[in-house]
C-alpha cells in the first residue's frame, strides 16, 4: 500500500511539473517576433487579409509579426512548412479551406491536413463574383455559357492556383454548365486579375475581381456565395440563374503547427476574436470584400472535417484533377 501511495504521488508530482512547464511555456508566449506564413501571393486578397490580421496581432500581442507570402504550389509550400515547425506559436499560417479541403484530394502535397495543424480561429468568409473582361461580346451568365457552347474551347478562366477554392468552383461551374474552357492558373489572385483586365484571361471568379467590376473595367455576371453582394445588389447568385449544386464554401484561418500548447491556441483564438468585434478592423475588412466570420479552434476543426468530406466527393465525382 505503501508503494502504490508512494507511486500515486510521484506521478502527481510528475503531472503537476508538466502542467507547470505547459502553463509557464504558455504565459512566457510570445517571447519574440510571430512570423505568419501567408499562403497566397502578394496583392491578392489572402495577402491582404494576412497583412491586416498580421499588424492587429503586432498590437495586441506586443511583439512584431512578419508576414511571409509562400503562395507556390497552390498553397502548400506554405501549409508544408508549418507543418512542420516547432509547436510553440510563433510560426502560423494564415490560408483558405482549399489547402486542407480539396489540395490533398488532387495532389501529393506532403502533409496530412487534418492530423498535420492545430485549428486556432477562423477569421472570415469570402465575398466573390464571376466576372469577365469587358471585351468578351457576353453580358450575362447564361451568355457566357451560350458562347462557351457555340466556341468549344475557345474560352479560358483564370485561378489563383491549381487545386483553389476558385479552381474547383469554377470547374463545378463549367461542367454543371456543360461548356468546355481551358483552366490557366497563377500564382495568386492579384496576376489572374491583371491578365484578365490585359485581355488574356476571359473569365473569373474572385474576390479581387469585385473592385474592378466596381470600376467598370470589368463585367459581373453573378454572385457566387449563398447571397447576393451588398454592392451588386441587382446580380444574381449561381443557384439564381440556375446552378445551385457548385458549393460556393470559402473561408480563411489561422491554423498552426501540430502539437501547440492549448493554452497558446487559446490566448490567439481570443485576441482573433476581439479584433473581429473591432469596428475600425471589420471596417477594412469590408473594403476588400471580406466578411469576418469568427469560428473557435473546435468550431474550426468541425468545418475543416466537414468540407474535407464534401469537397472530397465532388472532386471525385466530377473528375477534377490538378492537370
Amino acid at each position: 500500500m505503501r508503494d502504490a501511495t508512494g507511486i500515486a504521488r510521484r506521478g502527481l508530482l510528475a503531472f503537476a511539473a508538466t502542467a507547470g512547464i505547459g502553463a509557464a511555456r504558455a504565459q512566457s508566449f510570445p517571447d519574440r517576433p510571430l512570423r505568419l506564413v501567408v499562403a497566397y501571393a502578394a496583392g491578392g486578397t489572402g495577402d491582404l487579409v494576412g497583412r491586416l490580421v498580421g499588424e492587429a496581432l503586432a498590437t495586441r500581442l506586443g511583439v512584431p509579426v512578419v508576414v511571409e507570402n509562400q503562395g507556390g504550389a497552390g498553397g502548400a509550400i506554405a501549409a508544408r512548412a508549418v507543418s512542420r515547425a516547432a509547436p510553440d506559436g510563433h510560426t502560423i499560417l494564415l490560408a483558405g479551406n482549399a489547402i486542407f479541403a480539396i489540395l490533398p484530394h488532387m495532389a501529393n502535397v506532403g502533409y496530412d491536413p487534418v492530423a498535420g495543424f492545430t485549428p486556432i480561429a477562423n477569421i472570415s468568409e469570402s465575398q466573390r463574383l464571376l466576372a469577365v473582361r469587358n471585351t468578351l461580346p457576353v453580358t450575362t451568365l447564361a451568355a457566357l455559357v451560350a458562347y462557351g457552347k457555340a466556341n468549344p474551347g475557345k474560352l479560358n478562366y483564370g485561378s489563383s492556383g491549381i487545386g483553389s477554392t476558385l479552381h474547383v468552383m469554377t470547374e463545378m461551374f463549367r461542367r454543371e454548365a456543360g461548356f468546355e474552357a481551358v483552366h490557366i492558373p497563377f500564382r495568386g489572385s492579384a496576376p489572374g486579375v491583371q491578365a484578365m483586365l490585359g485581355g488574356d484571361v476571359d473569365f473569373m471568379i474572385d474576390t479581387v475581381v469585385i473592385q474592378h467590376v466596381q470600376q467598370g473595367r470589368l463585367r459581373g455576371l453573378a454572385a457566387v456565395g449563398d447571397r447576393r453582394l451588398p454592392q451588386f445588389p441587382d446580380i444574381p447568385t449561381l443557384a439564381e440563374q440556375g446552378y445551385p449544386n457548385v458549393r460556393t464554401s470559402g473561408w480563411q484561418a489561422l491554423m498552426g503547427p501540430p502539437g501547440m500548447n492549448p493554452s497558446t491556441v487559446a490566448l490567439l483564438a481570443g485576441h482573433v476574436e476581439a479584433m473581429l468585434r473591432d469596428a475600425a478592423f471589420v471596417e477594412r475588412l469590408g473594403r476588400i470584400g471580406v466578411v469576418p466570420s469568427y469560428r473557435s479552434p473546435s468550431q474550426l476543426a468541425d468545418d475543416l472535417a466537414e468540407d474535407t468530406r464534401q469537397f472530397g466527393a465532388l472532386i471525385r465525382s466530377a473528375g477534377i484533377t490538378a492537370e
